[in-house]
């Protein structure tokens, strides 16, 4: 019966990690940072703001950063998914460790 459990927690391993490597993945492809905009002689220009080796850099996005707007939306709830899928990783991992502790203190 334990061992079934175990077994359930493991398989529950395994899915979270391909799970947390799908999201990283597809968060690479996401830009980071945030929207800025600035006004130029009564128009509204946009730059996405990010970090990058250290150094605060700007990319122009034009009059209309809906799209970067959504990129980045989705991109934000991802890292919230991601941050709790690791952390129920990290749930597991901890189970499956005492679990192992207790059965190997069992056995001698």
């Amino acid at each position: 019966m334990i061992w079934e459990k175990v077994k359930e927690l493991e398989e529950k391993l395994d899915q979270l990690n391909k799970q947390i490597k799908e999201i990283e993945q597809e968060l690479e492809s996401l830009p980071s940072g945030h929207i800025d905009s600035k006004r130029v002689k009564g128009k509204q220009y946009y730059y996405l703001r990010y970090w990058e080796e250290g150094k605060l850099k700007s990319k122009y996005l034009g009059k209309d950063p809906s799209e970067e707007m959504a990129k980045l939306s989705n991109a934000l709830k991802l890292r919230q998914q991601l941050a709790l899928l690791k952390e129920e990783k990290m749930r597991i991992e901890r189970v499956i460790q005492k679990i192992q502790s207790a059965l190997f203190s069992i056995m001698l």
